[in-house]
């Protein structure tokens, strides 16, 4: 059989260094906004990994149409450096909308607005107002990511809420707060970020309960809470906002009371763990269109509160069950995984029957097989697990599970989805072992 000889002589120049980077088609946004996204710089050695994540980074700001067209590369000089050009085109970003109906003799509704996207500048802002004959939520934020081009973040928020759930026979009390919070950059990394905060809320009793013995109780006393905030954050997730690769970690320590007076004392600790990871795509060969992307998430949240919360319990304290009231768990209702059990089918959905449902720790964790058709629609099929408990020292792998599959939408309201959920150690009211379906609605993502 002939053989070959093969010789490669290769003579070792000076590395491509970037020359330029330019932003073009951006009419609203500001250069500045988007070049805070870039972790390729002028004056450094060309880097393929780089240029792929601020890509990356610029599409994950959702002002800009995607997919996004590949950054072009071009020689700027005879010693080979290189410029390069990011095209972005411009979408629609703020949205304004508002309902309203009329029943039982009231008059109930929304309205809200906001804008991610303030001045071109990434500043957000936001107000939302439900009112109703059972409902008053109000809230209304501002956030700056650069406080006079600096790497500091703000952000000022208040609200007046009152929920549409009564608690434990209390009624529904209301809560007026205000908190204000700073991020900053962690030196060498930049995915990663410290944040503090410092909140007051005053809650106030439930006018409608009339029963005086019940008014005197400790958990309905009008009560102040002063609250220091600090979290460490590391966000490398991508494609958001459903995320196709990336994880994002972050541990959060509130200290209310003590030094910092109110009428509450304890400490809450809460920490999240998120993971992403693509595992395949169909389409998107042709320039300009988008591939359906299947992703692998896995989620692990955990949560302890040491002291007493007093009047703050329901907020500040853990309960488990259904997507839009305390710690999600598909596949169960509203407030029915407690530290005393599962609660038989039927006895959750709008209200905790006593304080004992609500716990000082828990525990949840999810896996996702998610298809993402594009950047607006997501379908998937999930794993949930968790419990709560009493006291941080019950803690166990003793944990609730359910299955089941869903869809989400993007909406210039807001992500809006359906989850269908087969809660696994649901219970009847003999305690006996009965699984059963739930439909969950959601304003907003789990994942």
């Amino acid at each position: 059989m002939p053989t070959v000889n093969l010789r490669w002589e290769i003579e070792e120049a000076r590395p491509a260094i970037v020359n330029r980077i330019e932003i073009a088609g951006n009419d609203y946004t500001s250069d500045a906004c988007i070049r805070d996204q870039l972790v390729i710089l002028p004056g450094d050695v060309f880097n393929q990994d780089r240029l792929i994540r601020s890509y990356q980074n610029i599409a994950n700001l959702g002002f800009f149409e995607t997919p996004l067209p590949t950054p072009d590369t071009k020689t700027a000089n005879d010693e080979g450096d290189i410029d390069v050009v990011f095209r972005v085109k411009e979408k629609k970003t703020g949205n304004v909308n508002f309902g309203a109906s009329m029943g039982g003799n009231t008059l109930g509704g929304f309205i809200g607005l906001e804008q991610p996207n303030l001045f071109g500048l990434c500043k957000k802002g936001s107000l939302q107002w439900q009112f109703g004959r059972y409902i008053q939520d109000f809230q209304l934020s501002y956030s700056d990511p650069a406080i006079q081009g600096s790497r500091v973040s703000g952000t000022v928020s208040a609200y007046d809420s009152r929920p549409r759930y009564t608690i434990a026979g209390f009624g529904r009390p209301r809560r007026i707060g205000a908190n204000l919070q700073f991020g900053f950059p962690v030196p060498r990394s930049f995915y990663s970020r410290l944040f503090a905060s410092y909140g007051l809320e005053v809650q106030r009793n439930d006018e409608t309960i009339e029963d005086p013995t019940l008014k005197s109780n400790i958990y309905l006393q009008n009560s102040l809470r002063s609250t220091l905030g600090l979290t460490a954050q590391h966000d490398t997730r991508i494609d958001m906002p459903f995320p196709t690769a990336g994880a994002m970690q972050s541990l959060t320590s509130q200290f209310s009371g003590g030094p910092l007076g109110g009428n509450a004392n304890f400490q809450r600790y809460t920490s999240e763990i998120f993971a992403f990871a693509p595992v395949g795509q169909i389409g998107g060969t042709k320039p300009g269109s988008s591939p359906i992307k299947f992703v692998l998430g896995m989620k692990l949240r955990s949560g302890a509160v040491f002291g007493d919360p007093g009047a703050f319990f329901q907020y500040q304290k853990f309960i488990l069950g259904g997507v839009q009231f305390g710690e999600p768990l598909r596949g169960y209702e509203e407030f029915s995984v407690t530290p005393r059990g599962v609660l038989p089918n039927g006895s959750g959905g709008t209200s905790a029957s006593s304080v004992e449902d609500f716990g000082s720790a828990f525990i949840t964790t999810s896996t996702e097989f998610g298809m993402r058709l594009n950047q607006q629609i997501y379908l998937d099929a999930f794993f949930d697990a968790g419990n709560v408990w009493a006291r941080p020292q019950d803690v166990n792998l003793r944990l609730k599970r359910g299955v089941g599959f869903g869809a989400s939408i993007i909406t210039p309201i807001a992500p809006l989805g359906i989850d269908l959920g087969y809660g696994l150690d649901r219970v009847n009211n003999l305690g006996q072992p009965a699984p059963r379906w739930q439909v969950h609605f959601k304003l907003g993502q789990i994942f």
